[in-house]
């Protein structure tokens, strides 16, 4: 498959700006998102993608946000969620409902809205590619993280029951469970862990393997982790 367009969620920061340049400079037609204008704008001019910012929060917004991008593009060949946020870490005991539901719409909801619109349009065509970025939180239980690992949990279970709904299709899904990375996510620097360009290198060539040839989950980690 002769992958052309890819339409990608928070595009703006750290490992979703990496990939928008590193899929740009590869020849792709991309249609970025993310929450911060100013930054798209200067992404927009930087690599000449297309965008639209959207507060992923907002279940209409998310729907919208999907047929602005494939009108952009005329199809949509690849679908990269890729935004997440975790509002911050502490015991379960101290979290609060307003901070659940809102890791619940971006986390969850957010990806859920766009997997199901992009397997509406890939089913007629029987082809795609629908590239999950999870986290390796999904594959532990991190105390003070309660809320953001069920989230990632939550979306890992719905890739993979959509893996299985889609590979007799002819869709490719894959889960991508990266560790560590250095992005103004965390608050501190960690240059022990890796840079968002090595990542986004990592993720872009899953476009580019042969087509007999299905990625279910694709796992790695910075040196200074090992497991």
């Amino acid at each position: 498959m002769n992958y052309q367009t890819v339409f990608i969620t928070g595009a703006t920061k750290g490992l979703g700006r990496a990939l928008v340049i590193d899929l740009c400079s590869k020849g792709y037609r991309v249609f970025a998102s993310g929450r911060d204008e100013t930054q798209l704008q200067q992404l927009m001019q930087q690599t000449g993608c297309l965008g639209q910012s959207c507060d992923l929060s907002q279940a209409d917004a998310v729907v919208e946000l999907f047929h602005k991008a494939k009108q952009a593009l005329g199809h949509i060949d690849v679908l990269i969620n890729n935004a997440g946020m975790n509002s911050r870490k502490c015991d379960l005991a101290e979290t609060n409902l307003e901070e659940f539901e809102q890791q619940y719409a971006i986390n969850l909801r957010a990806p859920y809205l766009l997997c199901r619109e992009a397997m509406q349009q890939m089913l007629p065509k029987k082809q795609g590619y629908i590239i999950n970025i999870v986290s390796t939180v999904a594959k532990r239980s991190n105390a003070t993280m309660s809320i953001y690992t069920a989230m990632k949990q939550g979306f890992a279970g719905l890739n993979n029951v959509l893996m299985k709904e889609a590979q007799p299709h002819g869709i490719k899904v894959t889960a991508v469970y990266p560790g560590g990375i250095n992005t103004s996510f965390r608050k501190q620097e960690r240059p022990q862990y890796m840079q968002p360009e090595s990542v986004a290198t990592m993720i872009s060539q899953l476009l580019s393997n042969p087509e007999d040839v299905v990625v279910h989950e694709l796992t790695f980690r910075p040196a200074v982790e090992l497991e």
